[in-house]
């Protein structure tokens, strides 16, 4: 971690009499870990803090917000709250159109800003980018800048990390996981994480239609590229008969490397508006974080999503096409 950056963090955090908390569209469990953790804290700094996200919490991580603290922005108050607020800080999160409705005011605001993320694209908007790229989650980042500062976690704010962790490594198999992951996994269950427990909470709390939802999809795979690369396209009409018109589907496509020798899938989901979002997974050196930026998405080199136009029937064969043309440069898996 750039001390000199963290020097920085440091002053603007003590002159600040109001700090803004927030993460991008569609909140995961890292940037809602690692704002749980920050804002704990600087509340134990006695400064004030607060959460304001694009949208709702997902049930799935309501856990870590026990008491409601987290905010969703609307319209109505959400510019005079974000004008409020001397400093904004973003977790996992450097892109402004990735803030969706919040975007505007973000930028009106006059305010220092700062941006914690391990992704490899930073918008130039940030006052302060505190960026590591080696880092498996933006919560393992939170962790060493907290600890840089002089603080220490509670199990409360330990669970949050863990959370931000585990989700983002995708229970530490994907490969940025390191030796330093573990280390500080270790230091979070040392503090009363009960791992067991958290993966019921983000993992086996789903509704009964996601449940169908995931046996809709993979009775509908296909394969591509000689078997290389796989993909799900899920329509309006799959979400509606399952009763998952809200579910988080972007899990679903990992079940597709349970097959021999798949290195890339794609996920398809038809949205209410007539677009699709795309999740995109890979192995190894695959990079689909260069096929999601093409269409204006985000991510890692292994896991990174978009929004494109649809039709679905359009865009399905339009980012096979692209994904398939990341093989080319890539060795063929052993194991086939």
């Amino acid at each position: 971690m750039n001390q000199d950056v963290v020097s920085r963090v440091r002053q603007e955090l003590e002159r600040s009499k109001r700090t803004l908390l927030t993460t991008h569209q569609n909140s995961d469990g890292d940037g809602l870990g690692s704002e749980v953790a920050l804002s704990a804290y600087l509340k134990g700094r006695g400064k004030e803090t607060l959460i304001l996200n694009p949208d709702e919490v997902p049930e799935r991580y309501r856990f870590l917000d026990p008491s409601g603290e987290i905010r969703s922005y609307d319209e109505a108050s959400g510019p005079d709250l974000v004008r409020g607020c001397d400093l904004i800080i973003t977790l996992d999160n450097s892109s402004l159109h990735r803030l969706g409705k919040m975007e505007q005011s973000v930028r009106d605001a006059n305010a220092v800003t700062i941006c914690v993320d391990h992704h490899s694209t930073t918008d130039p908007f940030w006052g302060i980018n505190l960026i590591d790229e080696s880092a498996c989650a933006t919560g393992e980042m939170v962790h060493d800048l907290i600890k840089a500062l002089g603080g220490t976690l509670d199990t409360a704010s330990a669970v949050a990390l863990y959370t931000a962790m585990v989700t983002d490594t995708g229970n530490f198999r994907f490969s940025k996981t390191s030796p330093r992951s573990h280390r500080i996994a270790a230091e979070l269950l040392a503090k009363g994480v009960d791992p067991a427990r958290v993966y019921e909470l983000v993992y086996e709390q789903q509704p009964e239609g996601f449940v169908r939802l995931i046996g809709v999809a993979l009775s509908a795979f296909r394969l591509e590229a000689g078997g290389r690369l796989g993909w799900i396209a899920l329509s309006r009409r799959d979400m509606i008969e399952c009763h998952a018109e809200q579910a988080d589907t972007s899990e679903i496509v990992n079940h597709l490397f349970a097959i021999r020798g798949v290195r890339v899938c794609l996920l398809f989901k038809e949205l209410p508006d007539g677009k699709v979002k795309v999740s995109l997974r890979s192995k190894g050196s695959i990079d689909v974080h260069k096929v999601a930026t093409t269409y204006g998405g985000g991510g890692h080199q292994n896991a990174s999503g978009a929004v494109v136009d649809g039709p679905l029937d359009a865009a399905v064969p339009r980012l096979v096409r692209d994904a398939t043309a990341l093989l080319s440069w890539a060795p063929e898996d052993p194991g086939r």
